[in-house]
């Protein structure tokens, strides 16, 4: 999953510079054709980064202990798809920190995040944003020191929903985003435990298109 998710970045990566460096007549027809289709208000291609309010959800959440929620940052890649004038689709390759904080210590998770959003143009400036994301933790910190991925389901899934203003190719934005696999696999002793315990985040971000 995770060669997956790396790959789909690079693609995103990939597509931009492909279309910013024509190779001849015919390739610069082919990349004004490819710009086209994605310029105006409902589509383009950019970059976005921000703040993350990360949190931990689920009926279990209290085994934690008394836990804050944890101020972190996400960023990475966005290409939207003009479908019509109203709706279009946009897949992003995000890095993405989540976590909690307990007493003087922090619990980080650093994911690489995949979500698939609808875009409901409510206004030629004001969407909507709804979809699913898949997400693979490729790092954990407990109590500021890296640990082994053993303990934790590094495979997520869940649905991110939001909205967006946009001022020429300035984007400003605010989601949440809700992790539903359960965030602990097994105890420290290995043995499988069952826990509603998910990770989720506020994100509030701001993007520039490139085109």
């Amino acid at each position: 999953m995770k060669k997956l998710l790396t790959a789909l970045f690079l693609l995103l990566y990939t597509f931009a510079a492909q279309a910013q460096e024509g190779g001849g007549p015919t390739a610069q027809q082919q990349d004004h054709n490819m710009l086209s289709g994605l310029s105006g208000p409902n589509g383009g291609f950019g970059i976005k980064g921000g703040v993350n309010f990360a949190e931990i959800n689920g009926s279990d959440k209290d085994l934690l202990g008394n836990i804050d929620r944890y101020t972190t940052w996400h960023a990475g890649l966005f290409l939207q798809f003009p479908l019509s004038d109203f709706f279009s689709i946009q897949p992003e390759a995000l890095y993405s920190r989540r976590g909690y904080e307990r007493n003087d210590s922090t619990f980080r998770f650093d994911y690489i995040e995949v979500p698939i959003l609808a875009v409901f143009n409510l206004t030629d400036n004001v969407s909507i944003h709804l979809g699913p994301q898949v997400s693979t933790m490729i790092q954990a910190h407990e109590e500021d020191k890296e640990v082994n991925l053993e303990r934790y389901n590094t495979f997520d899934y869940g649905v991110a929903a939001g909205f967006e203003g946009r001022i020429s190719r300035f984007r400003l934005g605010a989601r949440y985003s809700l992790g539903l696999a359960d965030l602990i696999k097994t105890d420290k002793a290995g043995r499988d435990v069952n826990q509603d315990i998910k990770a989720g985040a506020i994100e509030v971000y701001l993007g520039i298109g490139i085109f």
